[in-house]
């Protein structure tokens, strides 16, 4: 039995509608979808489990926690449920996802607690591979914080700009995407590049590569892309 998963938007939030059995055999493919619509932006992933879904053991339904998990730092997309059916609503009171991931009674009970989180700005650029990519990149930052108005920690944002693009033009290959987000007081920089490879701590090239990175991030990582490549990302302390 396949598992599909219809889309919709609502508010900026992204609303999963999975149809099908969720077992072994859909279990990857169903984390992967719903990663790919955090990875997306919305304000909130509101996965709604009605009756056209099933699941094969409670023990599939840890799914949703897998999913808030690696969505939590970044790009810190809430991941949220509405149970539907009555076994649903069983599944997640006894298990694990349900202590861990909001669930509503209904879609728009969720939609207006999103609301209640706090306002999340983003902004990006392509930058091209070559030299010039880490110059340009800090003329980003520099612009963006100014108008956010971010200069407590404008000098931390660009020296963690600049390692993540230099070393996605050095050891990928390839043209970075940069992203800024900032949710509250947190600021975020993301970099996409084209190479699936997971970065490592003491990757060194023309600076101090990533040590400086964690030593000037609450936080750091690196996620799949779904279409291929990956995103190395850096909360910082604020």
């Amino acid at each position: 039995m396949s598992l599909d998963l219809r889309v919709d938007f609502d508010s900026g939030a992204t609303v999963v509608r999975p149809t099908g059995l969720l077992d072994l055999t859909t279990y990857v493919a169903f984390r992967d979808g719903l990663l790919k619509c955090a990875l997306d932006g919305p304000t909130a992933v509101v996965v709604v489990l009605g009756e056209d879904f099933e699941f094969s053991t409670p023990a599939s339904m840890s799914v949703f926690a897998t999913v808030w998990l690696r969505v939590s730092e970044w790009p810190g997309v809430p991941i949220m449920l509405v149970a539907v059916a009555e076994p649903h609503r069983a599944a997640l009171a006894a298990g694990g996802a349900g202590r861990y991931v909001r669930h509503f009674p209904t879609v728009a009970e969720a939609i207006t607690a999103v609301g209640r989180r706090p306002e999340r700005r983003r902004d990006d650029t392509w930058l091209p591979d070559s030299s010039t990519s880490a110059l340009l990149a800090r003329r980003f930052v520099r612009e963006v914080c100014r108008r956010w108005q971010l200069a407590h920690v404008v000098d931390e944002a660009l020296l963690v700009a600049t390692e993540l693009v230099q070393n996605a033009v050095q050891h990928t290959g390839s043209a970075p995407h940069l992203r800024l987000e900032l949710r509250g007081h947190r600021l975020t920089i993301a970099v996409r590049d084209e190479e699936a490879a997971q970065p490592e701590l003491n990757v060194a090239g023309g600076g101090q590569g990533l040590a400086l990175v964690d030593r000037f991030s609450r936080v750091w990582g690196s996620s799949p892309w779904p279409s291929g490549g990956k995103v190395v990302w850096a909360v910082l302390r604020g």
